[in-house]
């Protein structure tokens, strides 16, 4: 224990960090209930669509990560005993390195949004849900490095330079990608004519889509910054050691 901590920091710590893990808990059932309501509309709105996705890579995905994916009461130590968690996150850890990690996610967001993939998801199941898994992979790969103090023993970004750049880069590839969908003047997807929400035309709605990507995402990213940088970086490498160490001794 450090010195120069007061009595009973390190308990205020613990309980604080147990409710953050709880709130990310939640937070992921909430975003899973949404998204599950929301399965059913996916093809007849390019706005629905846009939120579908928006909540997966920028609630679903960092609130699992938050939540250890909803392992945050079993210590690093006890799993680190389970050969497929030991396999899982050492794998995992490779592509949350974080130019992986980065050009794994904007590649994917920018792929599945190209009309001829994108189109091929709204009348191929098994396609649909390839595009979702990817994506909420992809972005679990790109918020790892920005989750300072996880037990889960992932590559992180340790100062605030590096976290700004990062999020910048990130923010914007989606609001780009937002933008060209807003102004585009033609329809580029293949939705059909009744496909869009009551009260507007399936242009707008596709357009709607397109702000939804870059005006969500501005503030999914505002708050990702908010977070991230309030974080300390010396947490980070305490906690991060023991499952390395772990890791480390169970692989030899």
């Amino acid at each position: 224990m450090d010195r120069s901590e007061k009595p009973g920091a390190g308990q205020g710590r613990g309980r604080a960090d147990r409710f953050i893990k709880v709130l990310a808990s939640f937070t992921a059932v909430v975003a899973l209930a949404v998204m599950i309501f929301l399965r059913p509309t996916l093809e007849e709105s390019f706005t629905l669509h846009m939120i579908y996705h928006m909540i997966l890579l920028g609630v679903l995905a960092p609130s699992l990560l938050a939540a250890e994916f909803f392992l945050w009461w079993i210590p690093p130590e006890e799993r680190e005993r389970w050969s497929l968690y030991r396999a899982l996150r050492r794998g995992f850890s490779e592509i949350s390195q974080p130019v992986v990690a980065f050009t794994l996610s904007t590649a994917v967001l920018w792929f599945w949004h190209i009309p001829i993939p994108y189109d091929i998801t709204l009348v191929d199941v098994p396609v649909h849900t390839l595009e979702h898994i990817s994506i909420l992979i992809a972005f679990l790969a790109y918020w790892a490095p920005l989750m300072p103090g996880s037990r889960l023993g992932l590559p992180t970004i340790r100062t605030n330079e590096g976290k700004a750049l990062y999020l910048l880069a990130g923010a914007m590839q989606g609001m780009i990608l937002g933008v060209i969908i807003t102004f585009q003047s033609q329809i580029i997807y293949l939705y059909p004519s009744t496909a869009h929400l009551p009260g507007i035309t399936l242009l707008e709605d596709q357009q709607m889509g397109g702000a939804v990507m870059w005006l969500f995402g501005a503030a999914i990213y505002t708050v990702a910054a908010i977070l991230s940088f309030r974080s300390s970086d010396p947490g980070t490498q305490r906690d991060a050691s023991p499952a390395r160490a772990a890791t480390s001794g169970g692989e030899e």
